[in-house]
Order: structure tokens, then C-alpha cells, then sequence
């Protein structure tokens, strides 16, 4: 099965610091759900943020768009739980 890792913060943020090889769309940006129904609905997704909040709101509106396997984590927990570095800077 195919595995995205989606890093739903901003691009300043990401920028900063990300999952090494993480999509980076912003859920707060105009274009997040057409940028998002881009992607086959029956793929892993592990949506991330700073703190989890923003990753879980993103993984509700997956789920109502018909993604059946999205995990909201914070940054630190995607890392945990993929096993995927944090890479620094852009």
C-alpha cells in the first residue's frame, strides 16, 4: 500500500523543519482539499503538524472526502511513529 506523509502546516513552517521527504499542504490555504483529492483514497496518509491539532481538523476533512486510513499526529509523533527524521532548514 502507498504511504503519503503530509506536513499540513504552513510553508514558513515547513521550511523550518519537516519529516524528511514529507508533501507539504497547507490546511489553512485555499487550495487544501482540491490539492488533497489529488491522491488515491485508498492510501496510507499520516497527516502532521506542530502539535497535532491542525493534522487531527485535517484528517476529519479527509475522512469526509472519502479517505478510508489518515492518522493525525504532531511532528514529533509522525517521527515516532513512521520512523522518518526531522530534517532542519529547507
Amino acid at each position: 500500500m502507498t504511504r503519503y506523509i503530509i506536513d499540513v502546516r504552513t510553508r514558513e513552517e515547513y521550511a523550518n523543519r519537516h519529516l524528511e521527504g514529507a508533501i507539504n499542504i497547507d490546511f489553512n490555504g485555499p487550495l487544501f482539499v482540491s490539492d488533497i483529492s489529488c491522491f488515491e483514497k485508498d492510501a496510507e496518509f499520516i497527516v502532521y503538524c506542530n502539535g497535532g491539532g491542525r493534522a487531527g481538523r485535517a484528517a476529519t476533512q479527509m475522512r469526509t472526502l472519502g479517505f478510508t486510513d489518515v492518522t493525525g499526529y504532531g511532528i514529533m509523533g509522525a517521527s515516532a511513529a513512521t520512523g522518518v527524521p526531522v530534517m532542519y532548514g529547507a
